[in-house]
């Protein structure tokens, strides 16, 4: 692997689909080194299916030799072997990618399969189908990693890019897959965040968010839930963040109680152009509209109608997921 003091890390987005394509093209498997939680495994499987392909995904650290060489049987006197269904058919008509995780946190009865595979692309009687590509990610070999460094003969089969979180492809991930923005906006203004925290960490935080929104927990819950992972400053920080927002903003519970006493207040807000205010309320309701006490609310046909009413008055796609809660009622 090149020395860290010459190494450049790529960003994780469209230039790391760039080199991937051109691995792929040229019939070089790619390793992906970098920190944990980063998003390694989640781009690949995005970068896969906006190209039509299958993605495969095994966890080396969690299985057996025979889980990828495939157990021995006898057939006629002959020892055979039967290929295990983790991995792709030999005969997938559709382009497909195999992607080794824990490379070089696996036992290394389990890394010299992969070493034939990488090298003949076959296992026993097992062969990978035509064009599959080969990728493998890995942490680096450094403190706090309990891995093994990956010898030249096998690290010389890969192109191996070392990578980076990108905070503009994550922020662009993260409003695509329903992040609260309270977490996303944070994320955006504190340009620190990912070296204090990985992505997938400010994830987790945005996905105890929405779950405190929906069960309605108090401030001091919230916040003993974020400390578990972002730690009591950074989730202390984006408290406040979230009472700033709240000090202008109705919550769920609040709107559901009055849906007509609040359409004004999202009248305006959609005025101003406050989408990521919008978006947080709007998400809040609706998670609270699949619970129970939300179900039992929207029994009342003026709380319905008042419902309506605030879904007109905010832009129809951030209306979609209400108008939709409605439509089951």
């Amino acid at each position: 692997m090149p020395d860290e003091a010459t190494r450049k890390s790529t960003p994780i987005g469209p230039k790391l689909g760039r080199l991937l394509d051109l691995a792929r093209d040229a019939e070089l498997p790619a390793l992906l080194v970098g920190r944990h939680g980063i998003g390694k495994s989640e781009y690949l499987e995005s970068w896969a299916r906006a190209r039509g392909m299958q993605s495969y995904v095994l966890d080396l650290s969690l299985l057996e030799a025979t889980d990828l060489t495939g157990i021995p049987y006898v057939e006629s006197g002959t020892t055979r072997f039967a290929p295990p269904a983790t991995l792709p058919p030999s005969q997938a008509a559709e382009g497909t990618v195999l992607v080794l995780e824990e490379l070089n946190r696996c036992d290394r009865s389990v890394r010299q399969p992969c070493l034939q595979l990488l090298t003949t692309r076959r296992l026993n009687e097992y062969r990978l189908p035509r064009g599959c590509f080969l990728v493998a990610c890995v942490n680096p070999p450094e403190t706090g990693y309990e891995v093994d460094e990956i010898d030249e003969a096998l690290a010389s089969r890969f192109v191996t890019i070392h990578v980076e979180p990108e905070r503009r492809a994550w922020l662009a991930w993260a409003r695509e897959s329903g992040v609260p923005d309270v977490v996303v906006s944070f994320v955006e203004r504190y340009r620190q965040a990912f070296e204090s925290h990985p992505p997938r960490t400010w994830t987790f935080a945005g996905r105890i968010v929405s779950a405190a929104l929906a069960r309605g927990s108090n401030a001091d819950e919230l916040a003993d839930a974020l400390s578990t992972v972002l730690g009591p400053i950074p989730a202390q920080a984006l408290l406040l963040e979230m009472r700033a927002r709240a000090a202008v903003t109705p919550g769920p519970s609040e709107i559901l109680r009055e849906p007509r006493r609040h359409v004004e207040t999202m009248r305006k807000l959609t005025e101003e152009r406050r989408l990521d205010v919008l978006r947080d309320v709007l998400d809040g309701l609706v998670h609270l509209l699949d619970e129970d006490a939300g179900k039992l609310a929207l029994r009342v046909s003026a709380t319905r109608a008042g419902l309506r009413e605030l879904a007109d008055a905010v832009p129809p796609d951030l209306a979609r997921a209400l108008g939709e809660r409605l439509a089951e009622r």
